[in-house]
């Protein structure tokens, strides 16, 4: 049985049909990696999109008070606490995908939230829209199920990925041969 049946997603977004729960190479920053030397099914719709992108994938940095405030829910006698936020993250059979906004309008998909003890801060990944896409844009990430009560989080967008690795770049091809030990 295929990962997508048997796994359980909450949260605060809705896709209208299964395709808003995938995403394309290009929304995930792959495009190095998409080569047009071959004919493939789909490399029109491809072609496509790599020219004009519509979507992209940042890190979110989730404003520290809006977080303290959905922990406090748990003790200070609310009828209804904020849906539970795992901390640093479980890494159950279950995602967590999240409605992300920008002047009240949905703008993008917060998933893969967790706390980094190394940063201090609550971090996740998002796909999003192109025009939101600068680092230091202001969104709002929609913390909650739809019927439950919601938590509007205050996110900063930052490159992704969050930690910069100098190797990441690096072009192996060029690297002088190493004689053999």
């Amino acid at each position: 049985m295929g990962v997508a049946r048997v796994l359980k997603v909450r949260g605060s977004f809705e896709g209208d049909d299964i395709t808003a729960w995938y995403r394309s190479p290009v929304e995930l920053g792959w495009t190095r990696n998409i080569k047009f030397d071959h004919d493939f099914h789909g490399r029109a719709a491809l072609e496509a999109e790599v020219a004009a992108p519509r979507r992209t994938i940042v890190a979110l940095v989730w404003n520290a008070e809006d977080v303290q405030e959905v922990y406090a829910s748990y003790f200070d006698g609310s009828p209804q606490p904020f849906d539970y936020m795992d901390m640093p993250r479980a890494l159950l059979v279950c995602t967590y995908a999240s409605r992300v906004l920008a002047g009240g309008q949905d703008v993008g998909v917060a998933t893969s939230r967790g706390y980094s003890f190394y940063y201090r801060k609550m971090i996740s990944h998002c796909v999003i829209d192109i025009a939101h896409a600068q680092p230091g844009t202001e969104v709002t990430v929609i913390w909650g199920e739809p019927g439950k009560r919601q938590k509007e989080i205050r996110a900063v967008v930052h490159p992704y990925p969050f930690k910069r690795n100098m190797n990441r770049e690096t072009d192996l091809a060029a690297l002088p041969a190493r004689p053999n030990a």
